[in-house]
C-alpha cells in the first residue's frame, strides 16, 4: 500500500517531559507487523536554516566637533543600558516571538541589549524577567533572572507554566526587566524593559475534537504537548503532520484522511513519532543549540541498515537519522505504524530510542 501524503517532523515555523513505563509492544531490532509501508519525507530536520541570534553593532562614535556636540547633548536622555527592538526577541533560539506551547512547559528567552557609553558598557547588576497573565498586570517572576553576555545578548530560562484548571488557554507574555543602574548621567540611570515575546500555553486537559483524539495515544509519553490542528495548511504545508518548534505537534486532519487503507491506529501511531521529536527536542535542552547537538549524536547511532534475517524495508529517499530515531521509538509502544522511513531498529537503535520515553538522551 502506498500512503498518498509525506509526513514529516521538520520545523513549521512561521519565521520557527515526563516518565513512563512502557509496554514494549514489538520486539527489539525488528519493525512491527504491517509496518512495511515506506513514508515520502521531506529533508531531514535541521536548524541549519535558522538564522544566528546576533546583537546589532552600533555606529562608532561621531569625530566632528559637531557631531560630538549633538551626541553629547542627547547623552543624558539616553539610558545606559537598553534593549533592541523585537525583531532581535528569541523563544528558544528561533527567530520568532510567538509560540504555542502546552501547560507544563518553559521556555527559554533572549534579547539583545545596547549601551551608548562607549567600549566599556555600564551594565546592570541584575536582570529580572517579569510576566503577565491575558494581558493582566506585570509581575516579577520569584528566583527568575537573566544572565547579560558578552556578545550583546540577555538570556533567561523560564520554568513551567501550568494552565488554571478549567481554562482551556493562557496567554502568557515575558519580558526582561533592569534593575536601575546606579553610575553614570543621573537623567540615564534608570530601569528598561525589553519588548515582550508572548506563549499561548493550552490546558490539554480542555482538549476535544481531534485535539482530544490525537493527544490521547501520547498523554502518557509527552504530558506537556500541545496539538495543534492545521486547517489551512500553512504550518504543516504539504505534509500530514510536522513537529513545530513554534507551534506544537501539529495534524493536518483533511490530509491524513486522504490515504485509503489505513487504520486508526496508524493514524494515531504519526502522533506518536511526532512525540518522539518532541523527547528528542526537550530531552537535550529545548533549544535551537540543542537541537544541533541532537543531530550529529543521531547520526553516531542511528545508520540506514537492514535486518539481515529480513524483510527488507526499502529506505524513503531522503531517510534521515532523527526520523529513524523516531521511528525506532514509535515501534516500541505501538502495533498500529503503518508507515515507516524504512530501515531496520537494530538492537541498538532500539535500546537508544527507548531512552527518548525515560527523558533521557541516547
Amino acid at each position: 500500500m502506498t500512503l498518498g501524503r509525506r509526513l514529516t517532523v521538520v520545523l513549521a515555523a512561521a519565521a520557527l517531559s515526563t516518565t513512563s513505563t512502557l509496554a514494549l509492544a514489538t520486539s527489539a531490532g525488528a519493525a512491527p507487523d504491517g509496518a512495511d509501508d515506506v513514508r515520502t519525507p521531506d529533508a531531514a530536520v535541521s536548524v541549519d536554516g535558522v538564522a544566528p541570534v546576533v546583537a546589532p553593532v552600533l555606529d562608532a562614535p561621531a569625530t566632528t566637533d559637531a557631531r560630538s556636540k549633538v551626541a553629547s547633548a542627547q547623552r543624558p536622555r539616553r539610558p545606559l543600558f537598553a534593549f533592541w527592538g523585537q525583531k532581535y526577541n528569541r523563544i528558544d533560539g528561533f527567530g520568532f516571538s510567538t509560540a504555542t506551547r502546552g501547560s507544563g512547559t518553559g521556555i527559554e528567552l533572549t534579547a539583545a541589549w545596547k549601551t551608548y557609553r562607549g567600549a566599556t558598557p555600564i551594565k546592570p547588576k541584575k536582570v529580572f524577567v517579569q510576566a503577565r497573565v491575558d494581558g493582566g498586570k506585570w509581575s516579577r517572576m520569584k528566583g527568575v533572572r537573566a544572565t547579560i553576555g558578552k556578545r550583546g545578548l540577555v538570556k533567561a530560562s523560564i520554568p513551567a507554566f501550568v494552565n488554571t484548571p478549567g481554562v482551556a488557554a493562557q496567554t502568557v507574555d515575558y519580558r526582561l526587566k533592569t534593575k536601575k543602574i546606579k553610575k553614570g548621567p543621573r537623567k540615564a540611570r534608570r530601569s528598561v524593559a525589553s519588548k515582550p515575546v508572548s506563549v499561548r500555553f493550552e490546558n490539554q486537559a480542555m482538549y476535544t475534537g481531534d485535539q482530544a483524539r490525537f493527544y490521547a495515544p501520547i498523554a502518557n509519553l509527552c504530558p506537556n504537548a500541545a496539538i495543534t490542528i492545521d486547517t489551512t495548511g500553512e504550518i504543516t504545508g504539504a505534509k500530514d503532520a510536522v513537529f513545530s518548534w513554534q507551534h506544537g505537534i501539529t495534524m493536518d486532519v483533511a490530509s491524513l484522511a486522504a490515504p485509503t487503507g489505513e487504520t486508526e491506529a496508524s493514524k494515531l501511531a504519526i502522533a506518536i513519532h511526532e512525540c518522539a521529536h518532541m523527547k528528542q527536542f526537550y530531552n537535550w535542552g529545548g533549544t535551537a543549540q540543542g537541537w544541533k547537538t541532537l543531530e550529529a549524536r543521531s547520526a553516531e547511532i542511528f545508520v540506514p541498515d537492514q535486518n539481515p534475517s529480513g524483510p527488507v524495508i526499502p529506505l524513503a529517499s531522503d531517510w534521515a537519522p532523527l526520523e529513524h530515531a523516531a521511528d525506532c521509538a514509535t515501534f516500541l509502544v505501538t502495533g498500529g505504524a503503518q508507515r515507516t522511513y524504512g530501515s531496520w531498529c537494530n538492537p541498538t537503535e532500539s535500546a537508544a530510542a527507548a531512552l527518548l520515553w525515560q527523558n533521557l538522551r541516547y
